[in-house]
């Protein structure tokens, strides 16, 4: 592989408001290498490779692509550089055909009307480059999610890119379908692109790069060869120091067995999930991106339908026929989309408060009770400002996710299933919630805290199942959890049955 470099970045940073996402990186790219990019969330590897795909235009510091200095402010100009970037967020229009999402832009056209003999040829062409055996004027929308990431991958290599960065690629793939994507990789590879990979997952890191680099805190930390780490030591290099079992402080032991799950199965999704929750107990979910913790979630709280499976709550069968019944049994979902899924941005902090208690008692409260539940939520959360009639829009993020957790705890729920609660909030904020999730527990209900952040799991969890390809893998007990003992778990390929 030749050594030349195809990307220099000097010194490049970029700032949101009152935080500082990429400070001062340096980082070169060799031409024809992958080049794998890793770091907890929040370590500012997708917002650099975002300036590199001109997402950004108010980044400072120095790009050179060739040896030349090059100004990337928009999409169109890193196109012209040979830079192409594929999002962990599909970028495809779902009604439109195969070939017109590989060609937007560019379509071939006779006088007024598209050249359809054209676009199906051109579109053929490109879909063989990966592999994919479709037809042209197949409509998105009628793709698997693996298809659709090959249609992806044949729009940006129809701009004939130099360097192609990948974002999470195999996020929502299964494991053949990783094989296939690595295959595809490989022959890019021998082509002479460039490819720049983001990755949670250790073993694909370890089977696909030349090269790593690390990134923790929105700084470089290292780039290093696989051959020369091992995958503990490059854990603690992405967490910053040997992680330690810092936990928050407890009342009470966990009590009886009060929520079964046996057998749950969404085919595609999740398959033959068992496992029970104490009395009190924390019980955390880990696992990376992919793995259908999310899916899961949705499942027990009647969002999406399940096609097996019981639920089992103090002795009674939960029915999850749908999210409603979920809440009248005593079981509260808590999104990790508060802005799509979670919160009305547009109403007032009281009504969104107010919301679930409406559905889940089929009434509408009073306006004294409302204004009650508000005051007594934004008091135990420290809302701030404690405006009953704030739009939740304009809200600052963490005090965002307290009114939607208030929203929740107003149903008084038995089970309550987190799904990445303090994801994006402050410091402040983490600390509220943290502190309110104990006290559930204090008080004898169930938690399930599904979260991507290694810290809050080892520090809130009584235990932790380990969630891979589906699958419950792994249960951790409370003396083995630590940050890198998630994270090496999550990404063992060893699969077991944990007991129920």
């Amino acid at each position: 592989m030749p050594d030349d470099p195809i990307l220099q970045l000097r010194q490049v940073s970029k700032r949101y408001p009152g935080t500082l996402a990429v400070d001062r990186v340096d980082l070169t790219v060799r031409r024809g290498e992958v080049h794998a990019v890793m770091g907890e969330n929040g370590a500012g590897k997708s917002t650099l490779m975002k300036i590199l795909a001109g997402s950004f235009a108010d980044y400072t510091g120095i790009i050179e692509v060739d040896g030349r200095a090059a100004r990337i402010s928009s999409p169109a100009q890193a196109k012209t550089h040979g830079i192409e970037m594929i999002y962990q967020e599909l970028s495809l229009a779902g009604p439109l055909s195969v070939a017109e999402n590989v060609l937007a832009g560019r379509l071939p056209r006779r006088g007024f009307f598209l050249d359809r003999r054209t676009m199906v040829a051109e579109g053929r062409r490109y879909l063989e480059q990966v592999g994919l055996d479709t037809h042209p004027m197949q409509p998105v929308e009628m793709l698997s999610q693996h298809e659709a990431q090959l249609v992806e991958i044949a729009k940006a290599l129809s701009n004939d890119p130099a360097v192609l960065v990948m974002d999470e690629p195999t996020s929502a793939l299964s494991r053949a379908e990783v094989k296939r994507l690595f295959a595809i990789i490989a022959r890019l590879k021998q082509r002479g692109v460039t490819i720049i990979y983001i990755s949670h997952h250790l073993s694909e890191v370890y089977q696909i790069a030349d090269r790593i680099t690390v990134m923790r805190d929105g700084r470089k930390i290292a780039t290093v060869i696989p051959a020369d780490v091992d995958p503990p030591t490059l854990v603690e290099m992405m967490i910053g120091r040997p992680a330690t079992q810092a936990q928050i402080e407890r009342k009470r032991e966990p009590g009886r067995k009060r929520f079964r799950v046996r057998n749950f199965t969404r085919a595609g999704f999740f398959h033959d999930i068992r496992f029970f929750v104490r009395a009190g107990e924390i019980l955390g979910i880990g696992g990376l991106a992919g793995a259908g913790r999310t899916e899961l979630a949705r499942g027990l709280s009647g969002v999406d339908p399940v096609d097996s499976g019981d639920m089992i709550f103090d002795g009674k069968y939960v029915d999850p026929a749908s999210m409603r019944a979920c809440m009248r049994q005593g079981i509260a979902y808590l999104t990790e989309d508060r802005k799509r899924q979670g919160l009305a941005l547009r109403l007032s902090a009281l009504t969104n408060t107010a919301n679930a208690v409406h559905a889940k008692r089929g009434h509408l409260l009073a306006r004294r009770q409302r204004k009650e539940l508000f005051s007594c939520q934004a008091a135990q959360l420290q809302l701030h400002p404690a405006q009953p009639q704030r739009q939740a829009a304009q809200f600052s993020g963490g005090n965002q996710q307290k009114v939607l957790l208030g929203k929740w705890l107003a149903t008084a729920p038995e089970v309550l299933i987190l799904d990445e609660p303090t994801r994006g909030v402050d410091v402040g904020a983490k600390k509220v919630i943290h502190e309110k999730v104990v006290q559930l527990a204090d008080q004898g209900k169930c938690v399930l805290l599904i979260s991507s952040d290694l810290p809050e799991l080892a520090a809130l969890a009584d235990r932790v199942m380990i969630m891979r390809k589906g699958r419950f893998t792994r249960e951790m007990s409370k003396v083995e959890l630590s940050e890198n003992a998630i994270l090496l778990a999550a990404n063992a390929d060893r699969e077991a049955n944990p007991h129920d």
